[in-house]
């Protein structure tokens, strides 16, 4: 939701407009790694729970949510122990939803005449990847985020929507001059609401998870606590897709600490090799491969089943 009367610079706006400001900004990156261009989606955020977003409804929700057959909005054919792991799921979810202290809703703000985005922190519903059966071996996965295929998203995401409208209209935000460009404040019915997100949504929003899930095998989890592939002898995933749910808060700060708990360890040799019977230089050089695998994980393969 944009704002008309924002009299405040700079704003990151005007690193696109102001040559001055930007070489200024340029400049101070260069020098010291500080300054205007180190600010990437914005510089400030929220991270709230629902009961705050949604003090009259986050109940209901839950309890619609927690009644639900879990296998009734998977894709067809999931395996059954699949289905129990989303069983589990869905009870720590529904345990969220009331918790005071589990954040559902992210703001963030630019600081400019631009606002942030409202992003949904634990969707519940979940998508696929599968090998392309055309051309498995060279081609890129198929993926199917099957965004909104659960209504219990559309539920929480209405929510969202009338409070993000509060947020900016209801405050003293007024002042700046607010204007709802989409989808449009005459927009207020739930089900007009869920239509509307359905054209527009983003399904990701740069933190995708979930396709090697650390759970229990018979939960239909890939990886074991030790982040050690089932059934696989010396096989380690190191990245986002073992989170079985997204955390309350932005993925690249929990891929960080998962890097950083594994890099003191070896997991990939069986029997282990502990950090104290490996040659000083080996010990540095799978260090620094486990840093390397953890921070730089792809997109595609860790996006959420």
């Amino acid at each position: 939701m944009p704002v008309n009367n924002f009299p405040f610079h700079p704003d990151p706006n005007d690193l696109f407009t102001n040559q001055t400001f930007f070489a200024e900004a340029q400049a101070e990156f260069d020098a010291n790694r500080t300054g205007p261009l180190t600010i990437a989606s914005g510089n400030c955020a929220a991270f709230l729970p629902l009961g705050v977003i949604a003090p009259n409804a986050f109940q209901r929700i839950a309890d619609r949510y927690e009644l639900q057959d879990p296998a009734a909005y998977l894709p067809a054919g999931t395996d059954s122990t699949v289905v129990d792991g989303y069983q589990a799921q869905k009870r720590a979810l529904a345990r969220a939803m009331r918790s005071p202290g589990s954040a559902f809703y992210n703001l963030f703000l630019t600081g400019s005449s631009q606002a942030g985005n409202a992003v949904f922190l634990h969707p519940l519903s979940r998508g696929t990847v599968t090998v392309n059966p055309a051309n498995p071996y060279f081609a890129q996965p198929l993926v199917d985020y099957r965004a909104l295929s659960n209504p219990a998203d559309g539920d929480v995401l209405v929510e969202f929507t009338r409070f993000t409208r509060k947020y900016f209209l209801n405050t003293s935000l007024r002042q700046y001059a607010p204007a709802e460009l989409w989808p449009g404040a005459n927009v207020t019915a739930p089900a007009d609401l869920v239509a509307a997100l359905r054209d527009r949504l983003i399904p990701s929003t740069f933190h995708p998870i979930g396709t090697a899930a650390m759970m229990p095998r018979r939960l239909g989890g890939v990886v074991d606590e030790n982040l050690l592939v089932y059934g696989v002898s010396g096989l380690s995933v190191v990245d986002a897709s073992v989170f079985p749910d997204l955390p309350g808060a932005y993925t690249q700060q929990t891929v960080y600490a998962v890097a950083e708990k594994v890099s003191c360890r070896d997991m990939t040799v069986d029997p282990p090799l502990t950090s104290d019977r490996l040659p000083t230089s080996s010990r540095q050089e799978r260090e620094r491969d486990f840093r390397f695998i953890c921070i730089t994980y792809t997109k595609v393969l860790s996006s959420r089943i």
